[in-house]
């Protein structure tokens, strides 16, 4: 059992964590942050954090900390598969002292990451309508996860899953329902803060404005119902090709707008090239487009800049592209 002394701490880091967790509506981070905390308030050497596809009703690694966690992103469990899956089908959560001897243990994962799991705490990230995932602690670095190990971490898990349920909620209210991309209002919303951020702290910042070439011709060709397919295939490149940190949205129509925080206009002009070239060289279920992108860029040290003088540039610079014969990247 958990010492008095170690007790108190750990519902203190716990009070905390459920503080840092519910300050941000940023699904990515506030699944960081519980799986962080969960090997910290656990004493185990690594963990991560498994969400359930709607779609499919598998099981994803969202976050697995470690050098080999980004092994792991590719690895989907079906209902009731590894110890995670049994977790996520029963709803209760599940110490496993001795991994490897234990049925329902997923051995694939260790084998793709040349890692040894030995035992493993994993419990529900559950709200009161339904299981949104699970929360693994792996390896005790001091001797077996125990009762005390499981009440801490199912309360973290608690909260972690009314914060990444609002997240979601807050994330559909300003997302395009056809492509998922952030809409034209929360864009300029980010825009502004970014541009705000990047005068305080003396970063640049750049904007990319990009136009799909001809796009007419793909609804009055194909019909509408294809091209908003095309549409959803845009938004899936964009996602592909930009950072974790950065900011994609549909912008209206056929154009689409990304922020891009900390970054040379060399890096954006490169940037804006790869996603030229990545919807260039897709196929759009047999249909073939380009689009041409501006780009305007902010250094941050003019204190009265205006954050709409990157979309009037970035504007510019796309009609340039398009002037200039499609199919290409532009600079303001």
């Amino acid at each position: 059992m958990t010492d008095p002394g170690t007790k108190a701490k750990q519902l203190s880091t716990l009070i905390e964590m459920t503080a840092l967790i519910n300050s941000t509506m940023d699904i990515g981070e506030i699944s960081r942050r519980t799986t962080e905390a969960a090997t910290g308030l656990t004493g185990a050497e690594t963990g991560s954090l498994l969400l359930i596809d709607p779609r499919t009703g598998e099981l994803f690694f969202y976050v697995a900390l470690g050098e080999k966690g980004r092994a792991l992103k590719e690895i989907r469990l079906k209902k009731g598969q590894g110890i995670a899956g049994w977790v996520a089908e029963h709803g209760t959560p599940l110490i496993v002292d001795d991994a490897a001897s234990d049925p329902r243990f997923f051995r694939y994962a260790d084998e793709r990451t040349s890692f040894t799991t030995k035992n493993i705490l994993c419990v529900p990230v559950r709200t009161k309508e339904r299981t949104l995932g699970v929360i693994e602690a792996v390896n005790k670095n001091k001797g077996d996860f125990d009762a005390d190990d499981m009440e801490i971490l199912t309360a973290l898990a608690n909260q972690a899953a009314m914060a990444i349920e609002n997240a979601r909620l807050y994330e559909e209210a300003v997302t395009d329902g056809l492509t998922g991309l952030y809409h034209h209002k929360y864009f300029e919303l980010r825009l502004k803060e970014e541009v705000e951020r990047a005068k305080r702290y003396g970063h640049a910042i750049c904007m990319i404005m990009i136009d799909i070439d001809h796009f007419k011709d793909v609804n009055d060709r194909y019909g509408h119902l294809e091209g908003d397919r095309v549409l959803e295939g845009i938004a899936a490149v964009l996602k592909k090709t930009t950072r974790l940190g950065d900011t994609a949205s549909r912008y209206g129509g056929e154009e689409f707008a990304v922020i891009l925080p900390h970054i040379s206009k060399d890096n954006a002009l490169a940037t804006g090239e790869r996603l030229r070239q990545a919807v260039e060289g897709t196929d759009f279920g047999g249909i073939r487009i380009t689009v041409s992108a501006g780009i305007s860029f902010f250094d941050g040290t003019d204190a009265g800049f205006d954050y709409r003088e990157l979309i009037r540039q970035a504007d510019n610079a796309l009609y340039s592209a398009k002037r200039n014969g499609r199919n290409r990247v532009a600079a303001a």
